[in-house]
């Protein structure tokens, strides 16, 4: 038997748990609805996308995967490198320097990017850093904790909450914030970087709510343990990365390249409906 269903304001059929039946007739067919066919849904010609931390490994692979896929990418880093150089001869992106630690430079960096082109529709927020602080590791640095909570919490809601009033103008927004499976989960031995960016869920599902109605929305990305690139300064010693990787469903750790995945998956136009959220990408990790 098949359920006939009334039609939503846009023409689409509604879907649910409701049976319909296996042999596809006029209601049930698919068809196309005003968002476009599945390859609009990916692509992100026309759209302008601005990623901080974008010389850092994670950074460098977004704009590299918002570029293959059609977007015009602005870059943020804090200094000068060949690895600046690079990004732009491998994207076309347009780089511009500032330290987001600064309340100030993230307050004009918005304004700058104005003076190159579009608002930009899509934000990458992956600056940050860590920092091994435990909490028995002696006594408390009141300082150097404000300014980790000021480059991983505050810029980016700082630079966040005025991008998002650019997009609601223009009905269409996506903001993707790098959190971490530390946030997640905690971080042993860095309870001030866990906390930063826990901090980041709370925001995102929050101005989730205000940003919906107007076509913008706010997730956060929470990558596990990382393939750090050869010419990096490693963060962990190897037998942390390989015990971390132990801890993998997958038994490795990540490529830059597939943690940029799912940002390209969040930046897209099809991805309307998820908002919100902390997407954890830590290869089926359990401690």
């Amino acid at each position: 038997m098949t359920v006939h269903h009334p039609q939503s304001p846009t023409g689409a059929t509604p879907t649910g748990d409701t049976a319909s039946s296996a042999t596809p007739t006029e209601d049930t067919a698919p068809r196309a609805t005003a968002a476009g066919t599945p390859a609009d849904q990916a692509t992100l010609a026309g759209r302008t996308a601005l990623v901080t931390g974008a010389t850092g490994q994670l950074g460098d692979a977004v704009c590299r995967l918002l570029a293959a896929r059609g977007a015009a990418v602005v870059g943020v880093h804090r200094t000068p490198s060949e690895r600046a150089e690079a990004l732009t001869a491998g994207t076309g992106a347009r780089l511009l320097r500032a330290d987001l630690s600064d309340p100030d430079e993230t307050a004009a960096l918005l304004g700058r990017v104005r003076e190159l082109g579009p608002a930009p529709d899509i934000l990458v927020c992956a600056h940050g850093a860590t920092a091994r602080r435990p909490v028995l590791g002696g006594a408390y640095d009141a300082a150097a904790e404000q300014r980790l909570w000021q480059l991983n919490t505050g810029s980016v809601q700082q630079l966040a909450s005025a991008a998002a009033k650019r997009m609601m103008r223009a009905k269409f927004g996506r903001i993707v914030l790098f959190g971490s499976r530390g946030g997640a989960t905690g971080m042993p031995g860095q309870p001030g970087y866990a906390a930063a960016k826990a901090a980041l869920s709370g925001w995102a599902a929050s101005a989730a709510w205000e940003l919906g109605p107007f076509g913008v929305t706010v997730n956060v990305i929470a990558p596990g343990a990382v393939r750090a690139r050869p010419e990096d300064a490693p963060v962990y010693s190897a037998e942390e990365d390989e015990r971390a990787a132990g801890r993998t469903a997958v038994r490795r750790l990540a490529e830059p390249a597939e943690i940029a995945e799912a940002v390209g998956f969040l930046a897209a136009p099809g991805a309307s409906y998820v908002t919100g959220q902390t997407l954890l990408v830590d290869g089926g990790a359990r401690w």
